[in-house]
């Protein structure tokens, strides 16, 4: 089984969790998920399956994003409300246009101190693992880039915004450096993932409904190979194609059919005729016969 799964994440379990219960269904050679969602967090987890997997480096890199709710007045050990509180103040001073101002010097490129519960790995291991024996080990600022921060409202000492991040960005460090700049610290309460690159809350699917439906449900909301990257650019080439992909060649403008360009994107999917992704390449040489390059080199091949 080749494709993609938009699984809407429920509370409480774990990424790892919701590929267990695929894997209990489906029992897909391979299976991996593209963006880790903490266990409190909800919404978009991408499921790779099969040959899928081998397409992660395509999609990992997209921008994800969130609404997320933050409680000022208190910070804690894993930066979420699953901590241990270890400063507080009084937040009642903290008015909503203090908040937006607090909000919008966080947008652009900025620097984060990867939290010490999560999944960064260092000397290879995971922070997370060191943080559960009361381990804390130094870390190097990473850079993130923030876009779209939109506050949507406050009540007492709830606040509720959405963000686009860049990967590697984390929301709940987002929330805890919003209340040390307000003075009153602060911590993640609640946190959806509505999109993740091209993977979106409102196709998502719940993955309660996938273990009620079984086998037939978990296929019918399969994406395909080609549909699950169409933030890349596509090309249609004829059936000679594959061989020439097989041993490595690039692929001319006289055996594309069509393309399909999508701005800023850097790779290109290589279809068939019937709409099987067989290469995943990059456009080479100058503007040929009406196309923007002169070939496609492949980077990934499918067949």
């Amino acid at each position: 089984m080749n494709g993609f799964l938009n699984i809407d994440k429920p509370e409480g379990i774990t990424s790892a969790e919701v590929v267990r219960v695929i894997k209990r269904v489906l029992h897909p050679k391979k299976i991996g998920y593209i963006g880790t969602l903490d266990p409190i967090a909800t919404g978009v987890l991408p499921i790779g399956m099969g040959k899928a997997t081998k397409l992660f480096p395509f999609l990992e890199k997209g921008d994800k994003a969130y609404e997320a709710t933050l409680t000022l007045g208190s910070s804690t050990d894993t930066q979420d409300r699953t901590g241990k509180v270890i400063d507080s103040a009084d937040p009642s001073g903290i008015s909503e246009d203090a908040v937006r101002e607090g909000l919008a010097a966080f947008e652009g490129e900025i620097e984060q101190l990867p939290p010490m519960f999560s999944a960064k790995k260092i000397n290879g291991e995971r922070l997370y693992k060191l943080a559960r024996e009361g381990k804390v080990v130094e870390r190097k600022a990473i850079k993130a880039t923030i876009k779209d921060m939109t506050f949507i409202s406050k009540e007492g000492p709830d606040v509720r915004f959405s963000v686009v991040v860049s990967t590697g960005a984390y929301v709940r460090t987002l929330c805890h450096d919003l209340g040390e700049k307000l003075g009153v610290h602060a911590h993640l309460k609640d946190l959806i993932r509505t999109r993740a690159g091209n993977f979106s809350i409102e196709n998502s699917v719940k993955l309660a409904v996938l273990e009620e439906g079984g086998d037939e449900a978990l296929e019918e909301r399969l994406i395909s190979l080609a549909d699950g990257l169409d933030t890349l650019s596509k090309v249609v080439v004829v059936a000679h194609t594959s061989d020439r992909l097989q041993n490595g060649h690039s692929v001319g403008v006289s055996e594309i059919v069509s393309y399909e360009d999508v701005p800023g994107a850097v790779n290109i999917r290589i279809v068939n005729k019937r709409g099987k992704l067989i290469a995943i390449g990059t456009a080479e040489g100058l503007p040929i016969a009406g196309f923007p390059f002169t070939s496609i080199q492949p980077k990934k091949v499918l067949l």
